[in-house]
């Protein structure tokens, strides 16, 4: 039987987001959609946070991480802390539209193996201005494992206002059923712990298609984020080094090495075989690049080779729980 009001719980990682803080909450605050529990996990901030939050956010919960847990495992933690049938975790420097609860509880209770939405996301600008220009309708994958977010970059003209399933969310404001969160964890763990940071969004959206769960965008929940940069096909091999340059080195090594993780726990061997020379032209082109450009990435390469053990254990768990089968995931390597 479908529930028109069931409990949304909203989570809000933050790490000293004192100037973010209250231009999220103001959002959440401001939802059309009222049976809402609100959880701000803080992963020990030095600065006014917590203060911000106490101060104008009386109806909100806050934990009080003793350490920063980063985003991943504070989700983990935050969603056995509360009781909705869904989860939004929403980022300090992501704005949400005053419908955008009404509308996910809407898409969500009209069908029930959805088990992440991704939202529309446009681009908030640094004044806090609102835009048409979006940021992501979710990721996209290709043969050769590069991944994107669709449609970033581009105006907002329509071109993304179809309904549809996707390959996989992506993790400024996700949207989970429950139900399918804790179904998609790996010896207790949802989001990767061993990640620490950068595609855990990835790494479970590809683990919930495999466990038959669908990624689904819906253009009408609607946000804003506030981002400087994110993988997009670039147009040429300037504009390749002038996007890595706008990223930050720790950053960078760690969405190497968590991605390629990612592919050890959740692609079909076969499967990446039959793409392997757009795959290994990729990684090669890649390491290249790393060598003559960017040496501290390569710092990725034996942390890589020192998970691979641990990686294999969850891999083996995870292939055995898979519903999907390997033709069914490679309709997505485009």
């Amino acid at each position: 039987m479908q529930n028109n009001t069931p409990l949304v719980s909203i989570h809000i990682p933050v790490y000293n987001e004192e100037k973010r803080i209250k231009r999220a909450l103001d959002a959440v605050f401001s939802q059309t959609y009222k049976n809402i529990e609100v959880l701000v996990f803080d992963n020990n901030s030095s600065d006014s946070t917590v203060k911000i939050v106490k101060k104008y956010f009386p109806k909100a919960r806050i934990f009080e991480s003793k350490e920063n847990l980063f985003v991943g495992p504070a989700n983990n933690k935050a969603a056995k802390m509360t009781k909705g049938k869904y989860i939004v975790s929403v980022s300090a420097d992501v704005v949400i539209a005053n419908n955008f609860v009404e509308n996910l509880v809407r898409r969500m209770e009209q069908d029930p193996k959805i088990g992440a939405l991704q939202a529309k996301i446009l681009h908030l600008d640094k004044n806090g201005k609102k835009t048409n220009i979006i940021d992501t309708t979710g990721f996209q994958i290709y043969k050769s494992r590069r991944l994107i977010n669709r449609g970033h970059g581009e105006k907002d003209n329509g071109q993304y206002d179809k309904p549809e399933e996707i390959f996989s969310y992506e993790g400024a404001v996700p949207i989970w059923r429950k139900e399918a969160f804790f179904d998609c964890a790996v010896f207790g763990e949802v989001h990767d712990e061993d990640f620490m940071w950068m595609s855990d969004d990835i790494d479970l959206g590809w683990r919930m298609n495999l466990f038959g769960w669908k990624n689904f965008y819906d253009p009408e929940i609607l946000a804003w984020h506030e981002r400087q940069t994110t993988n997009r096909l670039s147009s040429s091999k300037k504009d390749f080094i002038k996007m890595r340059k706008n990223i930050r080195k720790d950053k960078k090594m760690l969405d190497i090495l968590n991605y390629r993780l990612t592919l050890i726990k959740n692609d079909y061997l076969v499967s990446l075989l039959k793409s392997f020379f757009p795959f290994a032209k990729r990684e090669l082109q890649l390491f290249l690049y790393f060598l003559l450009f960017e040496q501290y990435s390569l710092l990725a390469y034996p942390k890589i080779i020192a998970k691979i053990p641990k990686m294999a254990k969850k891999r083996k768990y995870i292939m055995k729980k898979a519903k999907k089968s390997r033709e069914e995931m490679e309709k997505w390597f485009l």
